[in-house]
Protein backbone atom coordinates (compact mmCIF):
# COMPACT_ATOMS: atom_id res chain seq x y z
CA UNK A 1 0.00 0.00 0.00
CA UNK A 2 1.26 3.53 -1.07
CA UNK A 3 1.86 5.60 2.42
CA UNK A 4 -0.12 8.63 2.70
CA UNK A 5 3.16 11.33 2.08
CA UNK A 6 3.18 9.53 -1.28
CA UNK A 7 -0.56 9.77 -2.88
CA UNK A 8 -0.87 13.23 -2.51
CA UNK A 9 2.35 14.14 -5.03
CA UNK A 10 1.96 10.96 -7.33
CA UNK A 11 -1.78 12.41 -8.05
CA UNK A 12 -0.77 16.09 -8.47
CA UNK A 13 1.87 14.51 -11.07
CA UNK A 14 -0.38 12.17 -12.88
CA UNK A 15 -3.49 14.62 -12.88
CA UNK A 16 -1.22 17.51 -14.09
CA UNK A 17 0.10 15.45 -16.97
CA UNK A 18 -3.26 14.25 -18.04
CA UNK A 19 -4.16 18.33 -17.69
CA UNK A 20 -1.22 19.44 -19.84
CA UNK A 21 -2.51 16.42 -22.53
CA UNK A 22 -5.94 17.01 -23.14
CA UNK A 23 -5.40 20.82 -23.61
CA UNK A 24 -2.40 20.04 -25.80
CA UNK A 25 -4.67 17.64 -27.58
CA UNK A 26 -7.24 20.61 -27.99
CA UNK A 27 -4.94 23.47 -28.49
CA UNK A 28 -1.83 23.23 -29.39
CA UNK A 29 -0.86 24.07 -32.62
CA UNK A 30 2.08 25.07 -34.61
CA UNK A 31 2.11 28.43 -34.28
CA UNK A 32 1.11 28.52 -31.43
CA UNK A 33 2.43 31.93 -29.29
CA UNK A 34 3.33 31.84 -25.98
CA UNK A 35 0.69 33.75 -23.90
CA UNK A 36 -1.71 31.61 -25.66
CA UNK A 37 0.28 28.49 -24.90
CA UNK A 38 0.64 29.17 -20.99
CA UNK A 39 -3.59 30.30 -21.02
CA UNK A 40 -4.67 26.97 -22.44
CA UNK A 41 -1.93 24.51 -22.17
CA UNK A 42 0.51 25.21 -18.96
CA UNK A 43 -2.81 27.01 -17.10
CA UNK A 44 -4.78 23.63 -17.29
CA UNK A 45 -1.70 21.01 -16.55
CA UNK A 46 -1.22 23.50 -13.30
CA UNK A 47 -4.53 23.36 -12.43
CA UNK A 48 -4.51 19.52 -12.76
CA UNK A 49 -1.74 19.30 -10.79
CA UNK A 50 -3.35 21.38 -7.87
CA UNK A 51 -6.38 19.55 -8.10
CA UNK A 52 -5.04 16.33 -7.92
CA UNK A 53 -3.23 17.15 -4.95
CA UNK A 54 -6.20 18.29 -3.15
CA UNK A 55 -8.70 15.85 -3.81
CA UNK A 56 -6.32 12.86 -5.98
CA UNK A 57 -4.59 11.33 -3.33
CA UNK A 58 -7.76 9.53 -2.26
CA UNK A 59 -7.99 7.41 -5.48
CA UNK A 60 -4.77 5.96 -4.26
CA UNK A 61 -6.36 4.93 -0.82
CA UNK A 62 -7.62 1.25 -1.57
CA UNK A 63 -10.31 1.96 1.62
CA UNK A 64 -11.61 5.29 0.42
CA UNK A 65 -11.22 4.19 -3.39
CA UNK A 66 -12.19 0.10 -3.54
CA UNK A 67 -13.29 -0.25 -7.21
CA UNK A 68 -12.28 0.92 -10.45
CA UNK A 69 -16.32 2.74 -10.84
CA UNK A 70 -15.27 4.35 -7.50
CA UNK A 71 -11.75 5.74 -9.39
CA UNK A 72 -13.43 6.82 -12.48
CA UNK A 73 -16.42 9.53 -10.23
CA UNK A 74 -13.44 10.46 -8.30
CA UNK A 75 -11.16 11.22 -11.57
CA UNK A 76 -14.37 13.34 -12.89
CA UNK A 77 -14.67 15.26 -9.50
CA UNK A 78 -10.86 16.20 -9.40
CA UNK A 79 -11.12 16.88 -13.44
CA UNK A 80 -13.83 19.47 -12.01
CA UNK A 81 -12.08 20.90 -9.90
CA UNK A 82 -8.99 21.29 -11.48
CA UNK A 83 -11.32 23.12 -14.12
CA UNK A 84 -12.39 25.67 -11.47
CA UNK A 85 -8.79 26.22 -10.45
CA UNK A 86 -7.96 26.54 -14.31
CA UNK A 87 -10.98 29.73 -14.29
CA UNK A 88 -9.46 31.29 -11.28
CA UNK A 89 -5.63 30.88 -13.30
CA UNK A 90 -7.02 32.17 -16.48
CA UNK A 91 -8.99 35.19 -15.16
CA UNK A 92 -5.81 36.31 -13.05
CA UNK A 93 -3.37 35.52 -16.03
CA UNK A 94 -5.20 36.99 -18.91
CA UNK A 95 -4.58 40.06 -17.72
CA UNK A 96 -1.09 40.21 -17.40
CA UNK A 97 -0.39 37.91 -20.62
CA UNK A 98 -2.64 39.61 -23.45
CA UNK A 99 -3.15 43.44 -23.74
CA UNK A 100 -6.38 44.93 -23.60
CA UNK A 101 -7.35 42.93 -20.47
CA UNK A 102 -8.14 44.67 -17.01
CA UNK A 103 -8.06 43.17 -13.23
CA UNK A 104 -11.42 44.50 -12.78
CA UNK A 105 -12.57 42.33 -15.40
CA UNK A 106 -11.26 39.19 -13.35
CA UNK A 107 -14.46 38.30 -12.19
CA UNK A 108 -16.28 38.44 -14.95
CA UNK A 109 -13.62 36.23 -16.38
CA UNK A 110 -13.90 33.39 -14.21
CA UNK A 111 -17.95 33.27 -14.59
CA UNK A 112 -17.25 33.60 -18.92
CA UNK A 113 -14.50 30.84 -18.30
CA UNK A 114 -16.91 28.54 -16.66
CA UNK A 115 -20.04 29.24 -18.48
CA UNK A 116 -18.61 29.19 -22.36
CA UNK A 117 -15.54 26.98 -21.41
CA UNK A 118 -17.38 24.38 -19.81
CA UNK A 119 -19.67 24.03 -23.12
CA UNK A 120 -16.74 24.08 -25.09
CA UNK A 121 -14.39 21.67 -23.27
CA UNK A 122 -17.00 19.88 -21.00
CA UNK A 123 -17.36 16.39 -22.33
CA UNK A 124 -12.69 16.81 -22.72
CA UNK A 125 -12.82 17.44 -19.19
CA UNK A 126 -14.67 14.90 -18.18
CA UNK A 127 -13.40 12.10 -20.25
CA UNK A 128 -9.75 13.20 -19.65
CA UNK A 129 -10.91 12.89 -15.33
CA UNK A 130 -12.93 9.30 -16.13
CA UNK A 131 -9.45 8.11 -17.91
CA UNK A 132 -7.11 9.65 -15.41
CA UNK A 133 -8.71 8.40 -12.52
CA UNK A 134 -8.64 4.39 -13.76
CA UNK A 135 -5.45 4.45 -14.58
CA UNK A 136 -3.80 6.06 -11.19
CA UNK A 137 -6.24 3.66 -9.43
CA UNK A 138 -4.91 1.10 -11.45
CA UNK A 139 -1.08 2.25 -10.92
CA UNK A 140 -1.84 2.55 -7.39
CA UNK A 141 -3.08 -0.97 -7.17
CA UNK A 142 -0.08 -2.25 -8.92
CA UNK A 143 2.39 -0.44 -6.84
CA UNK A 144 0.53 -1.55 -3.61
CA UNK A 145 -0.12 -5.49 -4.57
CA UNK A 146 3.37 -7.44 -3.98
CA UNK A 147 4.38 -10.03 -6.94
CA UNK A 148 1.87 -13.32 -5.99
CA UNK A 149 -0.60 -11.28 -4.04
CA UNK A 150 -4.24 -10.01 -5.72
CA UNK A 151 -5.75 -6.96 -5.39
CA UNK A 152 -9.64 -6.92 -3.84
CA UNK A 153 -11.14 -6.49 -7.14
CA UNK A 154 -9.08 -9.05 -8.85
CA UNK A 155 -5.49 -9.38 -10.36
CA UNK A 156 -3.02 -6.50 -11.09
CA UNK A 157 -2.99 -5.81 -14.55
Amino acid sequence: MLSATVRRPLAAIWFGLFGLLAAGIFFLRPDVKLPALCLYVVFPGIAGAIAGAIWGGTILDPVRTPASSVAILRGVGVAAGAFLVFAVLFALGLPLLEKGWRWSQAAGLVIATLTLGLLMVGPLIAISGMVAGLTLFLLGRRASTAPGDQAPDGPAI
